[in-house]
């Protein structure tokens, strides 16, 4: 499924490029919200990382339907590393990036393209908005995906499932780190701000991702999320304030022997913590007010949960960033 031929850079194409890793279950869904879309890019590139289930058999069967569909299969590439295969091999200078765990909204891609087309960006990224389906997944995404209004543009870092750039902003930075497994989508958008690119955000490009169904699949997520940041030196003062509230709420417990009103203290500032994901439960549990109520009750331990995966990430992280500083001099020497 490639593209012989002389390659030429269109100016105001479309490339289209994913990663995919044993997504026989969403892959489905994921081209159908393709195919429905407004406005379709002139070409679809997929890195497969080395899926071992019916992934690639499912692309091939899309392919027709698609149209210029390209599969590049590379057995252990990370998410960096396909997503910088992709797109090297785009011939279009618009390249628009999403992950195939994803439902794109019917005029997502006419949205996210249209400020790259009419000059007036050169980084545009959209929503990422939970499909969540279970009682777990929607409490989860009262706890940690924040609503449409509290999104402020200027502090806006947004998922690489939801983003679009001209080729050679990708050139200019460096591309995705491909030393880093995770959390490489906001050490992108570090290297963006760092070379004084701003992030225009399109509130009407959406796209939908499931959350983890159990709780072990999100522990894992957090823990390596926290990972991330460790090994990228990303978001320390937001890991700190976590490391030091939790010491902090174990000192007030052991002294609460000798001051048994001193946890009592601690009941405000817990509200304040609670305070947004009790917000949110109202939308996101708003034709089930039962669930809802429920939620209150389960959200400050799924919240602990949280908090724990990511100290325990974070703390591995640590330990492991020499090893990840290592590896990134070996990229660089190879560039």
């Amino acid at each position: 499924m490639g593209r012989p031929g002389v390659r030429t850079m269109g100016k105001n194409k479309v490339s289209l490029v994913t990663t995919i890793l044993n997504e026989e279950k969403t892959l489905p869904e994921f081209i159908d919200s393709l195919l429905a879309q407004t406005r379709r890019p002139e070409e679809v590139i997929v890195v497969d990382g080395g899926s071992k289930d019916r992934t690639f058999e499912i692309l091939k069967s899309y392919a027709d339907r698609v149209g210029n569909l390209t599969v590049i299969q590379s057995r252990g590439a990370n998410i960096s590393r396909g997503r910088n295969l992709a797109i090297a091999e785009a011939t279009s200078d618009l390249i628009v990036v999403t992950d195939v765990g994803c439902q794109l909204h019917p005029r997502w891609l006419e949205a996210i393209s249209r400020p790259l087309q009419e000059g007036s960006a050169q980084v545009v990224a959209g929503l990422s908005q939970p499909d969540a389906r279970s009682f777990l997944e929607k409490c989860l995404a009262a706890v940690n995906v924040p609503l449409v209004e509290e999104i402020e543009e200027e502090r806006f870092m947004p998922s690489s499932r939801c983003i679009a750039f001209r080729k050679r902003v990708w050139e200019e930075v460096g591309g995705y780190p491909e030393w880093l497994d995770i959390g490489e989508d906001m050490n992108f958008n570090f290297k963006l701000k760092r070379m004084g690119y701003s992030i225009q955000l399109v509130r009407e490009a959406v796209v939908y991702w499931r959350m983890r169904e159990t709780l072990r699949e999100i522990f894992r997520q957090f823990f390596g999320y926290a990972r991330g940041d460790a090994m990228a030196g990303m978001y320390p003062q937001r890991h700190l304030i976590r490391f030091t509230t939790y010491l902090g709420l174990l000192v007030a417990l052991s002294l609460s022997p000798r001051f048994p009103y001193l946890p009592l203290l601690l009941i405000p500032l817990a509200l304040i913590y609670l305070s947004k994901p009790l917000r949110r439960s109202v939308r996101v549990f708003q034709e089930d007010r039962l669930g809802m109520i429920f939620s209150w009750l389960a959200m400050p331990f799924l919240m602990l949960y949280l908090d724990l995966a990511k100290m325990a990430g974070y703390v591995n992280g640590l330990l492991k960033r020499p090893r990840m500083r290592s590896l990134k001099r070996k990229m660089r020497s190879k560039i």
